[in-house]
């Protein structure tokens, strides 16, 4: 009998393991794997433009600051040499174009562990 309940509860754990694995796939698939599909992006796109800026020598930009939710404002960057870059949870590190080109291959790196 003990045998039996022992086998029962392995049973039983078995289901709600898989569950949970099952519940925990589904939030990679629909949350992480997004996430990092972004992130690869946007640090696709930064490279791009820090290559673009070294390539054609450009020390000072207009452009266009998201302020929000789709509201923009025009900005002058003096000196584009030095950049911010987002690095996770609201902070940003100012950076050297080549600091920031080694920062994001470590961190591509480190995404495709």
């Amino acid at each position: 009998m003990l045998k039996m309940n022992s086998f029962c509860g392995r049973t039983e754990m078995d289901s709600i393991r898989q569950e949970k694995m099952q519940r925990f796939e589904e939030f990679v698939d629909r949350r992480l794997t997004p996430d990092l599909v972004h992130a690869i992006a946007e640090s696709s796109n930064l490279r791009k433009n820090i290559e673009n800026l070294e390539k054609n020598s450009v020390t000072s930009i207009r452009t266009l600051v998201s302020i929000s939710s789709k509201v923009y404002m025009q900005a002058d960057v003096p000196d584009t040499r030095c950049i911010f870059v987002a690095i996770g949870l609201g902070f940003h590190v100012e950076f050297t174009w080549s600091e920031a080109l080694n920062y994001m291959t470590a961190r591509k790196e480190k995404l495709a562990r």
